[in-house]
């Protein structure tokens, strides 16, 4: 086993048949000690649910580029549990991380959903999320963009678009402008297009809530984690223009962390700050130096709070696919497989024993 287990909190949820890129966050991590890392080349490889991929080659659906790896398209069944594997003679660094593949949208909406936050009576850019990897140094593509599946106006409307960017610019929000957008725009690799999509979710809020706290993350994803491996669950919350005597703290099981955790296996970070052109967020991280099997069936919940109200939003880790549990029940099977072979084998052998005789004697 690697000397490092990670589970990226980050799961990837996309559409079936459009393209996905998982990538490797390594670089995250380097705040570990990996001074030993740099002394020899590192070889990165991926497996999926404890079974390596090896067919990654250009022109197959699933490749590798660089520390990403590309599904073109993907498909219901690459959903699993993907791990990248870092290592040299001296290191190794396991990050896992789940990819789902979603088929039916209704039913999932909460899943691939990318929810944004703007503020009545202003002017919003609203964003086409987690596409960076498709549009490369590209500056000329082109998106569509609907509200439920009804393409937006884009003249002389408060709706604006323009060919080669990936915003739309809402002016003047007003409530019912929340709800369900799409953007959309055909990625080409190699002599092959895609279309590529992403659903958002708007929440209007209005003036007199612009400094209620909001948790933008976690989304009340259920997060996958092995046993024994490091995680750091973030909180991230928004509070507008100004913190406004902002508490943020994380419970489990409706009690304080250090009260589930009396060892220091799980403990709160810092809390950070940063300022964005919408406002200030703030982060808190939820960190186990190691999951263990209590963790699967604690309710863990971030709670944000200050002088104009409070939000909370839970969040829980279930365990993520063992690489053993194919082999277990598949080994009843196998045995009977066995037994069956042998005895096919023997019989085949004396039949073809008892053939080479005949022949022999003519």
């Amino acid at each position: 086993k690697c000397q490092l287990q990670v589970t990226h909190p980050v799961g990837y949820f996309v559409l079936n048949e459009e393209p996905a890129i998982i990538k490797c966050p390594i670089f995250q991590y380097f705040q570990l000690d990996l001074s030993e890392a740099y002394e020899q080349p590192l070889q990165l490889v991926w497996d999926k649910n404890g079974s390596e991929i090896i067919n990654l080659e250009d022109g197959s659906r699933i490749q590798t580029n660089q520390v990403s790896l590309w599904f073109l398209p993907a498909v219901s069944e690459d959903s699993g549990i993907y791990t990248c594997i870092v290592r040299n003679s001296s290191f190794c660094v396991e990050i896992s991380m789940s990819l789902t593949v979603v088929s039916d949208i209704e039913s999932s909406l909460s899943d691939i959903e990318y929810e944004q936050i703007a503020f009545e009576n202003s002017n919003f850019q609203m964003n086409c999320p987690d596409i960076d990897e498709f549009r490369g140094n590209s500056s000329n593509m082109m998106l569509n963009w609907y509200k439920n599946e009804e393409a937006l106006v884009n003249e002389n409307s408060r709706f604006q678009y323009f060919h080669g960017t990936t915003y739309v610019l809402i002016n003047g929000v007003h409530s019912d402008d929340a709800g369900y957008y799409k953007c959309q725009f055909n990625f080409i690799h190699g002599n092959a297009e895609f279309s590529v999509s992403r659903i958002i979710h708007l929440r209007t809020i209005g003036q007199g809530r612009r400094q209620h706290p909001v948790i933008v993350n976690p989304n009340r994803k259920t997060i996958a984690a092995s046993i024994g491996s490091k995680l750091a669950i973030p909180c991230k919350v928004f509070t507008g223009p100004d913190e406004s005597s902002l508490m943020v703290w994380w419970l489990a099981n409706n009690s304080f962390v250090d009260k589930y955790s009396t060892d220091g296996r799980v403990v709160e970070g810092t809390l950070k700050k940063t300022t964005a052109v919408d406002g200030q967020y703030f982060e808190l991280q939820l960190i186990f130096e190691r999951i263990t099997k209590e963790d699967f069936s604690t309710d863990f919940q971030c709670i944000a709070s200050n002088e104009y109200g409070h939000e909370v939003l839970p969040t829980q880790i279930k365990q993520a696919a063992s690489p053993f549990a194919w082999y277990i029940a598949a080994a009843p099977a196998f045995v009977v497989f066995l037994v069956i072979a042998i005895i096919f084998v023997g019989n085949h052998r004396k039949s073809g024993n008892k053939k080479d005789y005949t022949l022999a004697k003519f």
